[in-house]
């Protein structure tokens, strides 16, 4: 992945900051839940169609095991993410806990080892483009939500915005940090193995983030409302098309 695709990632950060900062009072927004589903089944489509069967191929029965102990571990890794930001990357925004400072920390701790794990197959080694390609389009859709869920908690829990700022910064540097992590674990002995380990864990987290993103659409009621539904449908649609392209 070309160092111009890695500094575009902070586009999307920008603009979820900023529409954060914009309805910053405002307790929630309809096109976070709608953005969300469009990037969930996106997200998903992507895993499905895309990182399992490349990590799985060509691989004999005990180094399948191993990648599919990456993919659960991945999945595990995200639950346990969640116990510190509770859900805000699903777009679960609790605005009345967001003065308390050990919850404003257990968010930006817990989003900022998510961006991380999710730059470091960006880095790819020697890989070909292509096998992360589609991987990078989802990150970047979902890095506008994502943003947007951390940067209203911070509004929310600052009377100033220039500390806000800076952490969203920070934030937004940490996935293109990870993608130089990355280069840097598959440069050495096996980068393919390695490689694969690293997509199998992002397999696995963004399996439990977009699964939940999808199913939490529906709401208590669980029912769809009809611009949702097409969303999530377009996801899936785009995912497809990734295919063909």
């Amino acid at each position: 992945m070309s160092p111009a695709y890695i500094l575009l990632l902070y586009v999307p950060a920008g603009i979820g900051a900023a529409m954060a900062y914009a309805m910053r009072k405002k307790s929630n927004s309809n096109m976070l839940g709608i953005i969300l589903s469009f990037s969930g089944a996106y997200l998903l489509g992507v895993v499905i169609l895309h990182l399992l069967p490349e990590v799985f191929m060509g691989g004999d029965a005990a180094s399948n095991r191993n990648t599919a102990g990456f993919v659960l571990a991945g999945f595990f890794i995200q639950l346990i993410l969640v116990q510190f930001t509770r859900g805000i990357e699903h777009g679960h925004l609790h605005l009345h806990e967001h003065f308390s400072k050990g919850y404003v920390s257990g968010v930006f701790i817990g989003l900022g080892i998510h961006a991380l794990l999710e730059g470091l197959p960006l880095g790819g080694g020697n890989m070909p483009a292509e096998e992360v390609q589609p991987l990078y389009w989802g990150i970047f859709i979902h890095k506008l939500p994502e943003t947007f869920a951390l940067a209203t908690v911070l509004f929310f829990s600052a009377k100033k915005s220039l500390w806000p700022l800076l952490l969203i910064i920070l934030f937004a540097s940490i996935t293109p940090l990870g993608s130089v992590l990355g280069q840097f674990f598959t440069g050495s002995a096996d980068p393919e193995t390695r490689f694969h380990w690293m997509i199998a864990i992002v397999c696995g987290s963004l399996t439990h983030i977009s699964t939940t993103i999808i199913f939490e659409a529906s709401g208590k009621a669980h029912k769809l409302s009809v611009i949702k539904f097409l969303a999530i449908i377009g996801g899936f649609l785009f995912s497809l098309l990734s295919l063909i392209l």
